[in-house]
């Protein structure tokens, strides 16, 4: 086992699981328990840090196949990736191609990722971000460039015209 490994992870059929804790403070802390579901973005981001194995394995090639075991888009993990390096809590949003992120202190954000090229209807970018606001999230677009690169844009509707109802 590497030295920061505190993880072994398994796959199944059931998705993926905590096989071992080499470190029962840290994953106190964590709230992770051994033979306990965890979600497989969480799983691929330790792999991909080397905090986790999977046959006393870890690294990107680990998480990246990991997720294609797991049926997981890669622009979805890239994003997940970055929002963890940077201090972030994430979960799956709730629709698809979203995240829930915590931005320490200050607001929820709902984040939805599109890639670099994907047509995308402006009526879809509204109609989500009227969701994620009744939701009580700032709604964030992510784009992820073909070399996976991520921009962020707040997006937001106003309904406003300006002076321009009174026409």
């Amino acid at each position: 086992m590497e030295g920061g490994v505190i993880l072994e992870v398994s796959l199944n059929k059931g998705g993926a699981f905590i096989k071992k804790c080499f470190n029962r403070d840290f994953c106190k802390q964590l709230g992770l328990e051994e033979n306990q579901r965890i979600d497989g973005l969480e799983a691929a981001y330790f792999l991909s840090i080397k905090k986790a194995c999977i046959g006393g394995r870890s690294g990107w090639d680990e998480a990246l196949d990991f997720l294609e075991k797991l049926s997981v888009p890669l622009h979805l993990f890239i994003v997940y990736y970055d929002l963890r390096r940077r201090g972030r809590k994430v979960q799956r949003g709730l629709r698809d191609s979203t995240l829930l992120a915590e931005v320490p202190g200050k607001k929820k954000i709902e984040v939805l990722i599109l890639r670099e090229g994907e047509e995308v209807k402006p009526s879809f970018i509204s109609n989500w971000s009227e969701l994620a606001v009744s939701d009580s999230y700032t709604p964030v677009v992510a784009i992820v460039d073909k070399n996976g690169e991520v921009t962020y844009y707040e997006s937001r509707i106003y309904s406003d015209l300006g002076g321009l109802s009174s026409l």
